[in-house]
């Protein structure tokens, strides 16, 4: 006999920390309320959970929590003391719609060059010689591992800043760090490249990166976990590593924020590596990161990523190859209708 009501499926999935009103938020545009009072609807509204939150819709009929696909393994990776639960939510809303934007890409993956080097010789092939962002982005298309944007989730659903996901042997990046800054997100976007690169992703995993923040970013010694420090130090090499500190080390220690600018913008100029890097590598060892927020908004070429992020997905992605019912979710999660604005 069916026994499920709507409230027990929102009572299970209450378990993942989201409330009645944010699963709402992730339901079909259409979708009425007036729905769940109905045997029919009941079911329809389990289908949509499970789909969209990458759970097993029998385990979820039951009352219970089964997660599949890429979510089956995870590994919450700590910078700060956060509970890794609290980010149960966006790691199963990520792992749904990395699953149905892989399902709609004709791409192939093939595997990223393995040392830092290589890969940044191939971001620079990429990028006409340049090393940032856009190139970054630019070299993991062509791979075929989709960097999805995620920065509109339910309000109160809490975010990782970055995560990388195995879905059907493929890696898939989640960057959901909500940052004007170009140079911000290529320090993530490179981290999460370098747990692929490393071998670090296994099949049917998930690698939640949960806080990337100033004190502890660029702090290759300052995890325990050995895979961070590796994915860190990946990371800072691939962004110019040795080349970056040797310019940065001759600079005055009192430089203003306008200054700072444009030093960087000099340097970007003449080392061909994104202007804003110099200046988060420069924070990092001078510890001046209130200086480095001002400097950086100076720099016109290092505002809304958000932007790179969404014209590197639309240009990738035919949204009517996409599952129907999964379609509005991609377009709000990843604000697919926000105007793009190029520098």
């Amino acid at each position: 006999m069916f026994t499920t009501t709507a409230k027990s499926l929102y009572s299970t999935v209450a378990t993942l920390g989201l409330t009645r009103a944010q699963v709402r938020k992730l339901l079909p545009a259409w979708w009425v309320p007036e729905a769940e009072k109905h045997r029919d609807g009941i079911a329809e509204l389990a289908m949509h959970l499970s789909r969209r939150l990458s759970i097993d819709l029998r385990s979820l009929l039951a009352g219970k929590i089964q997660p599949k696909g890429a979510v089956s393994n995870l590994a919450f990776k700590h910078r700060v003391n956060v509970d890794g639960s609290s980010l149960s939510a966006a790691t199963y809303i990520a792992s749904s719609l990395a699953q149905a934007i892989l399902s709609a890409l004709p791409s192939k993956y093939t595997p990223l060059p393995e040392g830092p080097m290589m890969l940044q010789s191939a971001v620079r092939k990429v990028g006409d010689g340049f090393l940032g962002f856009e190139s970054l982005l630019a070299l993991c298309w062509k791979h075929g591992i989709p960097v999805i944007p995620l920065p509109n989730l339910p309000v109160g659903v809490r975010k990782m800043d970055g995560a990388v996901l195995q879905v059907r042997n493929r890696p898939v990046i989640v960057i959901a760090k909500k940052k004007s800054s170009r140079a911000w997100l290529s320090f993530i976007l490179a981290h999460e490249m370098g747990h692929i690169a490393l071998g670090h992703l296994k099949p049917g995993s998930t690698i939640i990166d949960v806080s990337l923040q100033e004190t502890t970013t660029y702090a290759t010694d300052s995890s325990n976990d050995q895979q961070e420090a590796d994915a860190d130090a990946f990371a800072l090499k691939a962004m110019g590593g040795s080349d970056v500190k040797s310019v940065i080390s001759n600079w005055p220690s009192d430089l203003s924020p306008v200054e700072l600018a444009v030093s960087a913008r000099q340097a970007s100029q003449r080392t061909k590596i994104e202007a804003g890097h110099f200046i988060l590598r420069h924070a990092f060892d001078s510890k001046r990161w209130a200086d480095a927020v001002s400097a950086l908004g100076f720099l016109r070429e290092d505002l809304d990523p958000e932007s790179i992020l969404l014209s590197h997905l639309k240009a990738h992605l035919d949204l009517e190859l996409v599952a129907e019912d999964l379609q509005d979710m991609v377009q709000q999660v990843t604000g697919w209708n926000r105007p793009e604005s190029r520098a």
